[in-house]
């Protein structure tokens, strides 16, 4: 007897579909559209803030409008379950933020990939964690059976130099790394050669290959005088929690194999890569495992569960829209269980630390350093976590720094071109050198 294959609910989707002229067309309709009528406002009405100029409102609304429009969010939440929601990450892989390649006057890098094989399928010793560890080791067992099988899983990560960093410290010129290509291999140029782990942001669902980071990395590069890497973990919705966790866990020991040591690692993350950071020091410190010199978070989304006031008193000053948990496709919902409707049981969930880490026990937590911006939906969040970090630290005045940058949205770095963005890179290598003790 044949199962009836499933039927799914149509659904009203507004950037392009495929990649044909028509739905190129369809996109560049969706972006000029929002530009014109930025300008328009702009020149008509003046800037929202007078700190903000034309570029910055462009930039800024354009995100705006791909982030609220771009996915039907006025779909009922009983209606969940019938998505087809690996149709919906073709979606949005195909309509993906766009990437900027990296100049050489800012920086260079480089992807490679790793290789979980067996000796990265070890089991998580979490049981405090209940269900999130039993859904890590359904992973690392999956691993386990693909790499048993010859066809071991892979991460592709970057490694990236910025320009300023890539300098010969004997004879003080530029060195160029398709001239010393080890600059962009994962390897230690030296037994205690430091380095930055960053985890890109994207509400787990875009960020693809970390190329919109790029230039933030490159910058922090040449600002801590550092090499960073990213590993692209698996994003949502094709790919739901804890496999961006487990990603990030397996590069993080993949770097310490290579060479690295934690004492000399700096881990960072912006937005939902600041809340993985923080995850991956969790795991590291109950499994009793080495922990990183320091923390560094850029408006890190610790809680899951959005549940601050500045959800509903920043819209409007920030990029991102407020969204309704009754909506299917609210970015908390992609990632952590696509296609399940939303529940009070689902909420409780929310609350474990590995999902939301302002949850967990943050005492004990290597400096740290957090960079927000002043109107972003999440800045009761992050101000919350950061009060319960130096509570749980106070015995160590001083282990949590926080820097509020006056009018900037969520994870401002992207605008590299603004002052402020500039600010927050200084402030960024100036915490790597206390760190080290340089």
């Amino acid at each position: 007897m044949e199962c009836a294959e499933k039927s799914f609910v149509p659904l009203a989707l507004r950037l392009r579909t495929d990649n044909s002229v028509l739905g190129r067309l369809k996109n560049i309709a969706f972006v000029s559209s929002g530009t014109i009528a930025t300008i328009a406002k702009y020149y008509w009405h003046g800037p929202d803030k007078a700190a903000w100029g034309l570029r910055f409102h462009i930039l800024k609304n354009i995100l705006h409008q791909y982030l609220s429009e771009s996915l039907p969010h006025s779909t009922p939440n009983e209606l969940s379950a019938q998505i087809d929601f690996s149709y919906i990450s073709d979606y949005i892989e195909l309509n993906n933020l766009p990437s900027r390649p990296l100049s050489p006057s800012v920086g260079w890098n480089s992807e490679f990939n790793i290789v979980v094989d067996e000796s990265a399928c070890a089991a998580y010793s979490l049981e405090k964690y209940g269900l999130s560890c039993t859904k890590l080791n359904r992973l690392v067992a999956e691993d386990r059976v693909l790499a048993q099988q010859g066809k071991p899983r892979t991460i592709s990560c970057q490694v990236v130099v910025g320009a300023q960093m890539a300098q010969c410290n004997k004879c003080l010129s530029s060195v160029h790394p398709h001239s010393s290509p080890e600059l962009l291999m994962p390897q230690p140029l030296e037994p205690n050669e430091r380095i930055i782990i960053h985890f890109h942001g994207g509400a787990y669902c875009v960020g693809e290959r970390s190329l919109t980071h790029l230039y933030i990395y490159a910058n922090t590069s040449s600002r801590a005088g550092l090499r960073v890497f990213s590993p692209n973990y698996r994003l949502a919705p094709r790919h739901c929690f804890p496999s961006h966790l487990h990603d990030c866990v397996v590069s993080y020991l993949h770097i310490v194999s290579c060479g690295f040591r934690p004492e000399n690692i700096i881990l960072a993350g912006d937005s939902a890569g600041g809340a993985l950071a923080v995850e991956l020091l969790m795991i590291l410190k109950e499994m009793s495992l080495p922990k990183p010199a320091g923390l560094v978070l850029i408006s890190p989304w610790v809680d899951s569960t959005c549940a601050g006031k500045s959800w509903t008193t920043n819209q409007g000053l920030d990029y991102l829209p407020g969204l309704s948990f009754e909506d299917p496709f609210h970015p908390t919902r992609l990632f952590y269980a696509a296609g399940t409707p939303f529940s009070k049981s689902m909420h409780e969930e929310l609350k474990c630390p590995l999902v939301s880490p302002i949850f967990g026990d943050l005492s004990d937590m290597p400096p740290m350093l957090i960079q927000m911006g002043e109107y972003e939906l999440l800045s009761d969040d992050i101000h919350a976590f950061a009060a319960r970090a130096k509570q749980q630290n106070s015995h160590n005045p001083g282990a949590v720094q926080v820097e509020v940058y006056s009018k900037m949205p969520h994870v401002f770095v992207i605008f590299d071109f603004m002052d402020e963005a500039q600010q927050a890179f200084a402030s960024f290598g100036r915490f790597v050198r206390a760190v080290f003790g340089n």
